[in-house]
């Protein structure tokens, strides 16, 4: 597989996510198409283990991105953990990893794509 070259100036969804009560920022940089081709990740403590954990398995996913792995496939090759929410059962991430995955998906929607027309 090739890596999709991103363009130098790209649009990009800023959110706030939480993972174990800390709170952190994810950037997910798209191409024209609306394909998620980087993420970034931000909220831990300048220097610390954690930060430089995040750092690196963003670099890591935004590699499989450009290479064409599907974000939902990345999703579900992750661990998970029960979640209970209004006494239903369902799966939530056991990671900031999975968090981090689960801003790609579902995809949101590209308002940029019908104003550029």
């Amino acid at each position: 597989m090739t890596r999709t070259r991103l363009p130098g100036r790209r649009r990009n969804l800023i959110r706030d996510m939480a993972f174990g009560g800390q709170a952190f920022t994810v950037c997910v940089g798209y191409d024209d198409a609306g394909r998620p081709l980087e993420v970034f990740a931000d909220g831990h403590r300048t220097g610390s283990t954690m930060a430089a954990f995040i750092d690196d398995a963003c670099i890591v996913v935004s590699i499989a991105l450009q290479h064409g792995i599907d974000p939902a496939a990345l999703a579900r090759s992750v661990s998970t953990v029960p979640v209970w929410m209004n006494g239903v059962r369902s799966e939530g991430p056991a990671s900031p990893i999975g968090a981090i995955l689960a801003a790609l998906e579902p995809a949101p929607a590209m308002p940029w794509a019908e104003a550029e027309g």
